[in-house]
């Protein structure tokens, strides 16, 4: 199947979900070049969703054991008394900035205050209580909307910053427009997840090009997709942050899930399947998964259309990707 069929039968799921991609490169734990086609006579515009998803972790190799470095800001914190979770970390390798040049038609786009952002994606960001030598420093945000196509690119991004900036945390937020490719690898086999509030969560750490400590995780909850990287961020600092970000549930540790769904692309050189889960297994804006099968498996013996379960460990650790090592079955159904 080749890359114009894959993105195609990606987008099948609907407008609403996935974005045509014209250069679509399914390489398997590598960067996407990842280029939507607006309806009307579009304008480039350098929004949200490069400061995003840039200088992201990127493919890795092997690095010595990381011990995180304590690092406090020199106008104190606050004391917090709140014990705080000790977060089992994934060691990945940074790689170099990726900027997607998404099309966009201007007379689409509704600005909005951050008040009105948190509305619309009814979600709060206690960055600033939590840890408050950071700061609110982003000031611009909106949707992309159209009569036709109703809201179709919401990515925002949230920054928050030290007085003088040598710290600091980034928060993306999107709900209709989602990225859900593979960014990065492990230096290591093993996937290890952190319990956070009854949620299992992938927490990665890496080295930018400027030698910045950098912690990155993501997850979706109530169908909005988070991405949460600091820069010279302590550990229990950013673990903090995570606390207060997720939402409570029930205690899951060690658990396994199971997906059902139709297979809507298949990509045998990345060894991987998109499938289209059930109506009663899908929120509003995530109908779509991607699956990494690991080595010992194949996209062999599956076609278009064909419905399978998929049996994994933990929760997606990049949203909606289940990664080949938390793979645990898939099956064909009737």
């Amino acid at each position: 199947m080749n890359a114009k069929l894959f993105s195609e039968a990606m987008s099948e799921v609907n407008d609403q979900y996935y974005e045509e991609a014209a250069n679509y490169c399914c390489q398997k734990h590598r960067w996407i070049k990842f280029t939507s086609l607006a309806a009307c006579a579009a304008v480039v515009l350098a929004v949200s969703f490069a400061t995003i998803w840039q200088q992201l972790p990127g493919q890795t190799v092997p690095q010595p054991e990381y011990n995180p470095p304590i690092m406090t800001d020199p106008d104190d914190q606050a004391d917090d008394t709140e014990q705080v979770i000790s977060l089992n970390i994934n060691e990945i390798a940074a790689s170099d900035a990726v900027t997607s040049n998404i099309n966009l038609c201007g007379d689409d786009y509704t600005q909005m205050s951050y008040e009105e952002l948190l509305t619309y994606f009814d979600v709060t960001l206690p960055i600033t209580e939590v840890l408050p030598y950071l700061t609110l420093q982003s000031k611009d945000f909106g949707i992309f909307q159209s009569e036709n196509r109703d809201v179709y690119y919401d990515g925002n991004s949230v920054a928050f910053q030290n007085s003088d900036g040598t710290q600091n945390m980034n928060i993306g937020l999107s709900k209709v427009f989602k990225h859900t490719y593979d960014i990065f690898d492990l230096s290591e086999d093993e996937l290890k997840f952190t319990d956070i509030n009854g949620r299992e969560l992938a927490v990665f750490h890496y080295k930018n090009e400027n030698g910045a400590e950098c912690f990155y995780a993501e997850f979706l909850q109530d169908d909005v997709a988070f991405t949460i990287r600091s820069e010279h961020i302590s550990v229990e600092d950013y673990a903090k942050c995570l606390q207060a970000l997720v939402n409570q549930t029930q205690q899951s540790s060690n658990s396994v899930h199971t997906i059902a769904g139709e297979i809507i692309a298949i990509d045998p050189y990345a060894n991987h399947i998109g499938i289209r889960l059930d109506e009663d297994q899908a929120l509003k804006y995530s109908r779509g998964y991607g699956i990494d099968l690991p080595d010992g498996q194949t996209t062999d013996g599956y076609s278009l259309g064909d419905r399978v379960e998929v049996t994994y460990t933990g929760e997606p650790a990049t949203i909606l990707t289940i990664w080949a090592e938390q793979f645990l079955d898939i099956t064909l159904l009737p």
